[in-house]
């Protein structure tokens, strides 16, 4: 039995040969299609070819034309058309497809999976793997050629699906995952996703709910909004998709009764399902409701993960996981059950010690303090292992207050060095890292920030990690990263005589100075969003933390205490 790799493919020549070598033990025949609109083609296909040649593969080729309105586009006007000539072209008794920014899990694995497919099945769907969305989703991957030839094609110019006959059998199998790996994320896909769509003439619920969800994942507030209510008056809605659109409009909204509104309604389109009551406990933590944060919380933590055919291809595995655990002991926390919270916190670890304690300082800005804590939790390939400490102000009301959710220390000094160090008092990881609110992780920083130190022993031996922070080429550490063995030689993470400014010269110095410091700056990218580098606006924060005053007293301070440094 031969199986064929079929691709549409733009100017792809830094992804095309990760994605065959990936797939390689799973086809005989690459089925490529060049649909790049007017661009000028670079050496996308001939790379593939060659490739081909050399690992022993059939190579079928041919370019897709837009049609006479899109001419003029510098991209693919319709992804189903393009597929469709994809498979048309393919010769094999298995046709499979795949991006060219995609890799696989299990390939090995394929062959046999297919052929151990029953005759009356016509389409198997596999696992796909989004990074950074923690959605693991079953998309159609593979079909027998006469199946394909007898009607079942691709439609949907975006977003496209496989068209199945009534009566048809299909099988979902886990044991192959896609896996999305771009190597950047390209936000020109967002504009030509809306134009392909508004270039449709087909008003219908599934293009109004494609075109909202464009817009919202291109953070086009108002835009997804508007398509979202109008895709929900369709009664055909599919109910993935309406349930989808449900949960982003009630993010979306700046009315607190619609937002409700639209999640109760979510849940009674999938009552099985955790996302809409995770989506209700929100929405009463920013009613400052704890009690009834608490009550959908339980409601919540009833709900066991559904079976596969039960589950909308928006389901969010994380809910069933770490993140329902997190946002449980978050409700409990903040009606002041401190004993459930840890109960519910220790679930959250499974049963384990953190490794890694994220020392996060934060004052004036409690809402971005919880979005960078989500960022960080949700960048990370395991956040069981990931401890995250608030530590806030005791004269910022609005942080003290949405402190109480989250694990926290409140500091009677208004210096976020103070606070540093008392977060990192109480925290229990092999590793400390230092956090703002104006840090952007990289995905899957954890493993990153573990596999630097793999063979060291965190407790024994005193080592600091310099990550680069996207701008800066001098050698000060503006991110303390540090063992636990360093932090209890040091006795603080800072100097506590410093407010702010110069705690982090002093810290670098030592760490240079001592010959511990790990430099991983071309290995390990933190993206700081600071004002210095022309990446934020200066506010209160900022100013507070940066005074003429305190940079003076600093200076002096530091020179004092470190007279060998230059």
């Amino acid at each position: 039995m031969r199986f064929s790799l079929c691709v549409i493919c733009g100017n792809e020549s830094h992804h095309i040969g990760q994605m065959l070598a990936a797939f390689a033990p799973a086809f005989d025949e690459l089925s490529l299609v060049r649909a790049i609109g007017k661009r000028v083609p670079d050496a996308t296909k001939e790379i593939a070819e060659e490739w081909c040649r050399s690992n022993g593969k059939a190579f079928v080729f041919s370019e897709y034309i837009n049609e006479p309105t899109a001419r003029d586009w510098d991209h693919v006007d319709s992804f189903a058309r393009a597929r469709n000539a994809a498979f048309k072209q393919a010769k094999s008794e298995w046709l499979f497809w795949a991006d060219c920014d995609d890799v696989v899990r299990g390939a090995e694995n394929l062959r046999r999976t297919l052929e151990q497919v029953p005759a009356d099945v016509q389409m198997v769907r596999f696992s796909y793997d989004v990074k950074g969305s923690n959605k693991c989703l079953f998309r159609e991957r593979a079909i027998r050629r006469d199946a394909f030839h007898s009607g079942r094609v691709w439609h949907h110019d975006v977003h496209e699906n496989l068209l199945i006959l009534a009566g048809d059998k299909h099988l979902d199998l886990g044991d192959v995952v896609w896996v999305h790996a771009p190597k950047e994320i390209k936000q020109e896909n967002r504009r030509r996703n809306l134009r392909i769509l508004a270039n449709s003439v087909r008003e219908c619920a599934t293009q109004y709910f494609y075109i909202h969800q464009e817009h919202y994942c291109n953070q086009n507030r108002e835009a997804a909004l508007e398509f979202g209510r109008l895709a929900l008056q369709f009664p055909n809605l599919q109910p993935a998709f309406r349930y989808e659109a449900l949960l982003n409009c009630a993010r979306l909204t700046n009315s607190s009764r619609e937002a409700k509104s639209l999640l109760l309604e979510a849940h009674g389109v999938f009552p099985w399902c955790r996302e809409a009551f995770a989506g209700l406990v929100l929405h009463a933590f920013e009613q400052k409701d704890y009690s009834m944060a608490v009550y959908w919380a339980h409601r919540m933590t009833e709900l066991r993960e559904p079976l596969s055919d039960k589950r909308p291809w928006t389901h969010e595995a994380k809910w069933y996981g770490w993140a329902g655990y997190d946002l449980a002991a978050r409700a409990f926390r903040a009606e002041g059950n401190k004993a459930m919270a840890a109960v519910l916190q220790a679930q959250y670890y499974l049963g384990k010690t953190p490794k890694i304690s994220l020392l996060h300082a934060t004052r004036g800005r409690s809402s971005m303090a919880v979005s960078t804590r989500d960022m960080w939790l949700n960048a990370a390939s395991d956040p069981t292992r990931v401890e995250h400490i608030f530590a806030v102000d005791e004269d910022d009301a609005v942080s003290v207050e949405m402190a109480k959710q989250f694990i926290s220390v409140t500091s009677s000094d208004k210096s976020c060095v103070a606070a540093w160090n008392l977060a990192a008092a109480s925290a229990r990881g092999e590793i400390l890292v230092q956090l703002s609110d104006d840090w952007v992780p990289c995905a899957g920083w954890d493993e990153k920030l573990l596999d630097l130190v793999r063979d060291r022993d965190a407790h024994s031996e005193p080592f600091v990690i310099a990550p680069s922070d996207g701008s800066r080429k001098d050698d000060l550490l503006c991110m303390a990263i540090l063992s636990r063995a360093r932090y209890e030689q040091q006795g603080h993470l800072f100097f506590p005589e410093y407010e702010s400014v110069f705690s982090d010269n002093e810290f670098s110095h030592r760490a240079w100075r001592d010959g511990i410091v790990i430099d991983a700056r071309d290995r390990l990218r933190f993206d700081h969003r600071h004002p210095a580098f022309g990446k934020a606006n200066m506010d209160k924060t900022y100013s507070h933390t940066n005074s003429r005053e305190r940079y003076v007293r600093g200076e002096a301070l530091f020179k004092s205490r470190n007279p060998d440094a230059k």
